[in-house]
């Protein structure tokens, strides 16, 4: 039996020596336990039940990501319950209760790769960094609900174990990284004093990119009526396109974060 979840947050860190060809069971102990974790449900749902290559899952994205996991404690019997022939107990149950990894989901930093092209087909890494490096700042295509110009965060890599679906798991992990976004609205801004005006792509101080509350997810189309649900709205200028044979669109959602977003 499941009780209560919990969730657990990871926040940038360096992945170094994760071998993206290796399952999350089989990498270094340097990397932290919580972004395995992430990975394994990952590996579960889309590279097992959706047949996503497992070198194609991991992406530089993840090392610049947040990332969450939700847990539920399992119980599990570990030798069953004996009795004699007249019925009564001589050994009894033994169970052993372990957290288990149910379900994650990432936030990614701005900046980010291009738009996808409205009907192409992309492996599921081709859009983002393949870079160790974040990439550059740039002026995108205009679309439905983004000017080309504005900072955004990027919601994805949403998975639930399959038998945990349908209990609301997946609502809890969209609710908790935008919450916490929504009281960290100045984690993601870059200082220019580390980065310099060069890398932003820059002229002058005004123009620093600060994220003021725009959240963008690359939704699989069978899953659009959810983030619909959880206030996503369906951006038709960003068109449809393909990643790893699945139908993907492009949806944007506006958190109020008030003042906090503006400043250095």
């Amino acid at each position: 039996m499941a009780a209560t979840p919990f969730i657990a947050f990871q926040g940038p860190t360096n992945l170094e020596g994760y071998d993206r060809k290796r399952r999350p069971s089989e990498q270094p102990a340097s990397v932290p336990k919580t972004f395995l974790d992430a990975m394994e449900v990952r590996e579960h749902v889309f590279v097992v039940e959706q047949s996503v290559p497992l070198e194609n899952e991991y992406d530089s994205d993840d090392a610049r990501a947040c990332h969450w996991v939700l847990y539920a404690s399992i119980n599990t019997t570990t030798e069953p319950e004996e009795t004699d022939t007249a019925g009564s107990i001589v050994k009894r149950q033994q169970s052993v209760t372990k957290s288990q990894p149910i379900g994650t989901i990432r936030l990614v930093p701005f900046p980010h790769t291009p738009h996808p092209d409205p009907g192409a087909s992309y492996a599921l890494d081709a859009l983002e960094s393949t870079s160790s490096e974040p990439p550059p700042y740039i002026v995108d295509r205009a679309t439905t609900y983004h000017d080309g110009k504005e900072p955004y965060i990027k919601l994805g890599r949403i998975a639930v174990l399959k038998e945990f679906r349908g209990s609301g798991i997946a609502k809890i992990l969209v609710n908790a990284a935008m919450t916490w976004v929504q009281q960290n609205p100045t984690y993601f801004n870059p200082s220019v004093e580390i980065m310099g005006m060069d890398k932003l792509g820059i002229s002058t101080t005004d123009d620093i990119p600060l994220w003021q509350g725009l959240i963008c997810v690359h939704a699989q189309g069978q899953v659009a009526k959810a983030w619909a649900r959880w206030g996503f709205q369906l951006d038709e200028g960003m068109g449809t396109w393909v990643e790893e044979g699945i139908d993907h669109v492009g949806m944007f959602q506006r958190l109020d974060i008030g003042s906090q977003g503006v400043g250095h």
